[in-house]
């Protein structure tokens, strides 16, 4: 399992995708072992108006599969070793969270420690118990087979239950078709499936939220791999890495486009105030909020508008000690 995603985009992806129809946990501990916490877990909030408004296709039908969902991801083969410890994690935190809700049932009820609860109440919690959905590029026949998935025909290729005694089901990224329904699963797919699903989402009206999250979402993941050497990274991460610095250099385009062509009828102060403030944010997203000293931020403000247009693009292009190396400079004015 690639950590890069797991641990970063994954996590980040789906809080933003997810942030208006309902509540999401991550590094949840079931047991004094990072390999076995649970990296993600949502529960939805129905009445939320995310759910009427956003329309997030096969995604959405996934996450109301069950009130509490756990999520995995994998972003690569599927092994049979993952299935196993995806069970265990679900497990180990069931086998807790049970012990809690019946002792709360019990205090709740007036009951002794040895009476028991009748079977409507015992039904109550066990439907509490959550589904768990393992997200994966791809995955063998072999091992579907192995763990006697079965395949969910009603929502479509790709989607695999196994036995209900699990709870759980798994999703093969690459066997999905690339459709509107898919291309919010199909972000978290491999290099083309990436490319293929955002060259989708960008198409997407400027007024939807969850695409204008997700473009931040995959910024702030470049962002992060800039800082990963690049001997630390295997082919796959690399290919990624590449992705999402061509997403970040088109979100910039546009970005610099609406500023520059949007506000021509605007005053010119309005236009060099959001500069600036476009500036001062890309400083604190890349460099740090403690980088903004009042000295920097006069500075700034003492830019004309080609100066910050000219500032803001090279922003983008710019690494660490460049930036310091500016910095300084303007310590010295």
């Amino acid at each position: 399992m690639a950590q890069y995603k797991h641990d970063r985009f994954f996590k980040f992806y789906i809080q933003s995708l997810y942030k208006t129809k309902g509540d999401t946990l991550q590094n949840i501990q079931v047991r004094n072992d990072e390999d076995l916490e649970i990296d993600l877990m949502f529960t939805g909030v129905r009445e939320n108006a995310g759910w009427q408004q956003e329309n997030l296709g096969l995604f959405d039908i996934l996450m109301q599969e069950h009130p509490t969902i756990i999520i995995e991801h994998y972003s690569s083969y599927l092994e049979d070793t993952d299935i196993l410890k995806s069970i265990t994690r679900k497990n180990l935190y069931w086998e807790r969270k049970q012990k809690e809700l019946v002792e709360n049932a019990k205090s709740e009820l007036e009951l002794t420690s040895s009476q028991r609860l009748s079977k409507e109440a015992k039904k109550q919690i066990e439907n509490q118990n959550p589904f768990t959905w393992i997200l994966t590029v791809n995955c063998s026949e072999k091992l579907l087979a192995l763990c006697g998935a079965q395949p969910a025909t009603e929502l479509g290729t790709g989607v695999y239950r196994l036995s209900q005694i699990f709870r759980m089901g798994i999703v093969i990224i690459e066997q999905l078709v690339d459709s509107p329904e898919t291309m919010w699963l199909k972000m978290l797919g491999g290099k083309h499936s990436a490319q293929t699903a955002f060259e989708s989402i960008k198409q997407l009206s400027p007024e939807r939220r969850e695409k204008n999250d997700i473009i931040s979402a995959c910024i702030k993941y470049c962002v992060y791999l800039r800082n990963i050497p690049t001997y630390s990274l295997t082919p796959e991460e690399e290919d990624f890495m590449k992705t999402m610095a061509q997403i970040d250099a088109w979100y910039e385009a546009e970005i610099n486009k609406a500023k520059l062509e949007g506000k021509i009828e605007g005053k010119i102060e309005g236009k060099l105030e959001g500069k600036i403030e476009s500036a001062s944010t890309i400083i604190r997203a890349k460099f740090g909020a403690q980088v903004l000293t009042p000295q920097i931020a006069s500075q700034l403000e003492e830019l004309n508008e080609q100066q910050l247009d000219d500032f803001i693009v090279g922003m983008f292009n710019w690494q660490q000690k460049e930036m310091e190396s500016w910095l300084q400079g303007v310590e010295k004015v």
